[in-house]
């Protein structure tokens, strides 16, 4: 495409914007969503920490399996209060979550183990229910692990994304750009196949893969795939 455009053209800056787009709100996104996922994580240790130093009450070992029998009301107190300080004192708490205490417990930890946030349940807090409860916070804390270096690895993607499309716009509106369309050609071709192996390549920890992670990300933009998004936009318009 021969261009009498110049980068600081109007009409160049336009298209670079046009193009760049959805990487800078991609960006956002990711940094926003990494950003969560950190509280969460650092959240969820600092009540594995709380729980850690309630003293669980004495027990017959034999009924370990049914955990619902005399009441333990002090501890169940001081579990719900680490939980609501902690779990529950992150910024974005409400805007994301707006669930109740046992609610949120039992969505993050699985229902058996939010039966002893109840102040009712009866449960008692025994060796066997808190190295149950502070299992369940790690897989927690794992799980947020995971997702948080997906997002460094879809971070790092999209900047490595825009440094290719930046150089791709500078020579379509560099003088000789009809000479080098077959190899901007490749150099598009290279970006889509390197981002879709990304994307198609499965987490073993958590089995999921990058399409389920820009779904999730990207729920709320226009398009679910923000790199193949761009290199769209720099087919149509500029080669």
């Amino acid at each position: 495409m021969e261009t009498s455009h110049r980068a600081d053209d109007p009409v160049s800056r336009t298209l670079r914007e046009h193009v760049l787009a959805p990487l800078s709100t991609a960006e956002e996104l990711v940094e926003a969503e990494r950003t969560e996922v950190e509280a969460e994580r650092r959240a969820f240790v600092r009540f594995a920490d709380r729980v850690g130093g309630i003293e669980p009450v004495s027990g017959n070992t034999a009924g370990r399996t049914r955990q619902l029998t005399a009441s333990s009301p002090q501890r169940v107190e001081r579990v719900r209060g680490a939980f609501r300080e902690t779990v529950m004192g992150v910024d974005h708490y409400d805007e994301v979550y707006g669930e109740s205490l046992v609610e949120h417990a039992a969505a993050e930890l699985s229902a058996n183990v939010a039966t002893g946030f109840r102040q009712d349940s009866g449960t008692r807090f025994t060796d066997f229910y808190k190295s149950t409860l502070i299992s369940a916070v790690e897989q927690a804390v794992g799980w947020r692990e995971r997702l948080r270096d997906q997002l460094d690895e879809e971070l790092s993607s999209l900047e490595d994304s825009r440094a290719v499309l930046a150089d791709v716009l500078d020579r379509c509106d560099g003088p000789g750009a009809g000479h080098q369309r077959e190899t901007i050609e490749s150099d598009l071709d290279d970006l889509a196949e390197r981002r879709q192996a990304l994307v198609q390549r499965r987490d073993p920890l958590s089995g999921t893969d990058g399409h389920e992670l820009c779904g999730y990300v990207y729920a709320d933009a226009e398009w679910t795939y923000p790199v193949l998004t761009a290199v769209a936009r720099v087919r149509t318009a500029a080669v």
